[in-house]
C-alpha cells in the first residue's frame, strides 16, 4: 500500500534526522532505515526537504483534526484545553524523535519547503484562539484577548516541550497539562 510505505519512510527519517539533524541526513541513511531503496522514496519525495514537510503536516493534522473535534463538543473551556494539552503532552511523548526535529527545525528555518512548519506554528495557535474566544462569548473567562492567550498557551506548549527535551527530563511533559490548566484557570476564571 501506498500509504504503508509513505508512513513507513516517515517514520524511518524521523528516527534518522532526530539522531543526525536535518543537514547531516542523507536519503540513503532514510532509506537504509526504512528498508527500502533509494528509488523507493523517490516515488513518494521529491527530496529531503518534502521528507521534512511531510513530517510535519502529519504532526500538524493530528492536533487540527483533535481540536476541531473538540470545538464540536459541549464541553466548558477547561475541559476542552486539558483534553488538548493531554493529547499534545502524550503525542510528544509518543514520539520523542519528532519533538527534537521541531525543536531544531524552529532554530533553522527552511525556506523552499516550510509550509507545513509555519502552519504548524500558527494554525494550532489559531484553532485554540478559537475555543477562547468561544470561552470568552459564553462568559466562561475573563474578556482577555484571546490571541494573546492562544499563543500564551502555544508558547508554554513549545517551551515545556523544548525544556524537557534539551535536558532529558520527559517527567516534565507528564506534569505540563494539570499544572498549565491550573495556572489558566487561577488567571482566566471569572
Amino acid at each position: 500500500m501506498i500509504n504503508d510505505k509513505k508512513e513507513q519512510i516517515r517514520r524511518s527519517a524521523v528516527e534518522v534526522i532526530s539522531e543526525h539533524g536535518y543537514y547531516n541526513t542523507s536519503i540513503s541513511q532514510i532509506a537504509k532505515q526504512a528498508g527500502v531503496a533509494v528509488g523507493t522514496i523517490y516515488n513518494y519525495f521529491d527530496c529531503k526537504e518534502e521528507i521534512l514537510e511531510y513530517i510535519f503536516a502529519v504532526e500538524l493534522e493530528k492536533r487540527i483534526n483533535f481540536l476541531e473535534k473538540l470545538q464540536q463538543k459541549n464541553l466548558d473551556i477547561w475541559d476542552k484545553v486539558d483534553n488538548f494539552l493531554k493529547m499534545h503532552f502524550s503525542e510528544v511523548q509518543k514520539n520523542i524523535a519528532a519533538a527534537k526535529i521541531s525543536i531544531r527545525e524552529k532554530e533553522f528555518p527552511r525556506s523552499a519547503y516550510s509550509s507545513s512548519i509555519a502552519e504548524y506554528r500558527s494554525l494550532i495557535p489559531e484553532h485554540i484562539e478559537e475555543l477562547v474566544s468561544d470561552a470568552v462569548e459564553r462568559g466562561e473567562i475573563k474578556d482577555f484577548n484571546p490571541e494573546i492567550v492562544s499563543n500564551l498557551i502555544f508558547g508554554a506548549l513549545q517551551g515545556i516541550v523544548e525544556r524537557a527535551i534539551k535536558d532529558n527530563n520527559i517527567s516534565l511533559l507528564k506534569e505540563a497539562p494539570e499544572v498549565i490548566i491550573s495556572i489558566l484557570r487561577e488567571g482566566l476564571s471569572r
